[in-house]
């Protein structure tokens, strides 16, 4: 697993850093450096979830610092993040209208207000929106989304239903924030009814600024620990702490994070946060944690993801005198047992004998209709780790306060 940048690798993200800190904080855009390589910027701010907002700011730079083709393609990035934002806009809007309509108590998190704490919402692209609400309205959640088109996906668990309306709203409803069988379930369960009233709506309610701010770390807490933490999660922090700083009981706050075993964490990431985008400098030097950050995308790598998987089952088979191995671990992650398969293919259930079945369609979908997956790829990150990769990544969880892989389940 790579766990270290090359020199142009370190100088191609500490250009990407600047330049968002520079959109951050309406101050000089940076120039590029010489014999910068415009495909792997922007290659990397693509993999990083930063697209609209390096775009819309690298594009107010003078024309002779970027070639045609490479503005084109900003140009391009630029009018399709702010199309998308327009439209998602209208759609999530109209839907929580609905709600009011049915009277269907909702709080909106994460990406629906993160992209309001950027200079522009455009520049916080999103996949997905996530609600709260009361799963005894489910009925009621069920009839609003049928009357504006929505598609109904599946339940995962017993804690999220998704919907879909072609071709871009994705909204998952969330009967708590965490499910039930993480750490946090016991101290988050109940966050709907500590919500506040939203101006403008009836039914629509948001949780306080230190609720939301300790969610945001909850969620990236548990990225970092299935896969990895991404850039964008780290701006996420920068610019709801920025911008609600004022307003935070810190009294409370530090209280919750206390509670939650997050202070390290949120010492680390806002240290980083602030050190990445308060300011533009030159060129940094990344530590280990930082650079996993770097290399950790969006929202996680599937490398390192498929090692903690991987290592979690030897170390469970190993505790319970099976003394399974690597291979063990694959045939598994090819043909996974019911209770895994379960959430995706409810019918098993009633009939646990379909499950070969099931993992037919499981494979067929990622094969070939999502087209997300490596059969190559995916074998040698099952395959292809070690013991320093594992303690490498140990390592990193301990500086930020979490004992291992295993604290979200």
């Amino acid at each position: 697993m790579k766990t270290k940048l090359s020199k142009i690798e370190e100088k191609e993200f500490s250009y990407i850093i600047n330049v968002v800190a520079s959109a951050a904080n309406n101050t000089q855009i940076p120039i590029p450096f010489a014999g910068i390589n415009w495909q792997n910027i922007i290659s990397n701010v693509r993999y990083c979830g930063l697209s609209a907002i390096f775009a819309n700011t690298v594009l107010g730079l003078p024309n002779s610092y970027i070639p045609d083709s490479v503005r084109s393609n900003l140009i391009g990035i630029k009018g399709t993040e702010l199309l998308l934002d327009t439209n998602l806009n209208y759609e999530i809007e109209k839907l929580l209208k609905t709600f009011d309509k049915y009277k269907i108590k909702n709080a909106p998190v994460k990406g629906y207000f993160l992209k309001k704490e950027y200079p522009r919402s455009d520049f916080r692209s999103i996949s997905d929106y996530d609600i709260l609400f009361d799963e005894k309205q489910l009925d009621s959640v069920n009839v609003a989304f049928a009357e504006l088109g929505y598609s109904f996906l599946r339940k995962d668990g017993e804690n999220q239903y998704h919907f879909q309306k072609k071709p871009y709203m994705y909204v998952e409803m969330h009967k708590t924030l965490v499910h039930n069988y993480e750490s946090f379930y016991p101290y988050l369960f109940d966050q709907l009814d500590k919500t506040v009233k939203r101006e403008g709506y009836t039914y629509s309610y948001r949780l306080s600024p230190e609720d939301h701010y300790v969610y945001l770390l909850v969620h990236s807490s548990n990225h970092l620990r299935i896969a990895g933490l991404g850039i964008r999660m780290i701006l996420d922090i920068y610019f709801y702490y920025k911008n609600h700083q004022a307003q935070f009981d810190m009294e409370y706050l530090n209280k919750r994070l206390e509670l939650l075993n997050l202070v390290k964490f949120e010492n680390r990431v806002r240290e980083i946060a602030f050190k990445w985008f308060s300011d533009s400098c030159s060129t940094f030097k990344f530590d280990d944690f930082e650079t996993l950050i770097l290399l950790s995308g969006r929202l996680g790598r599937a490398s390192a993801g498929t090692m903690i998987n991987t290592y979690k089952y030897l170390e469970k088979t190993k505790s319970e005198g099976k003394g399974s191995g690597k291979l063990s671990y694959l045939i598994s992650s090819v043909c996974p047992k019911k209770s895994s398969m379960i959430q995706s293919y409810p019918y098993l259930e009633k009939a646990p004998f379909l499950l070969p079945f099931s993992w037919c369609c499981m494979w067929f979908k990622r094969i070939f209709i999502k087209k997300n997956i490596s059969l190559k790829t995916g074998l040698k990150n099952r395959l292809d780790y070690n013991q320093e990769d594992v303690d490498y990544y140990k390592d990193i969880l301990k500086e930020v306060g979490f004992d291992d892989f295993s604290n979200i389940d």
